[in-house]
């Protein structure tokens, strides 16, 4: 059975992997290794996704899904609402990937001077 604990540890972890990700993008920048690097930032962050997936898998097995504190309860009501169902919560999690994809493609369009 999964805990309260298990989710939280799952998501500190996905923290962990895309922003350890996102500063070897900083590394990665004119460097002999750079095409390796970004190899690495790309795994770190689709095993960043992975846990997520996971968390949200342990989050569905809890018997009580009130993860945040009770001061913020409204978050609890808005997790329970879009991520217990699995259905909407894959959806909720495919346009938050879409939105991300969109982001990153711009942000890159607009630094290599091909958007504006």
């Amino acid at each position: 059975m999964k805990t309260k604990k298990d989710f939280w540890r799952l998501i500190g972890l996905s923290y962990l992997l895309i922003f350890s990700g996102i500063f070897l993008l900083y590394i990665a920048e004119e460097t002999q290794f750079e095409i390796y690097l970004l190899v690495a930032v790309m795994v770190l962050e689709v095993s960043g996704i992975v846990v997520i997936w996971k968390a949200l898998e342990v989050f569905r097995s809890l018997k009580d899904k009130s993860v945040y504190p009770k001061q913020l309860d409204f978050l609890n009501k808005i997790a329970v609402k879009l991520y217990s169902d699995k259905k909407k919560s894959n959806i909720v999690f495919g346009i938050a990937i879409t939105v991300g994809v969109v982001i990153g493609v711009l942000a890159v369009l607009y630094q290599e001077g091909l958007l504006f």
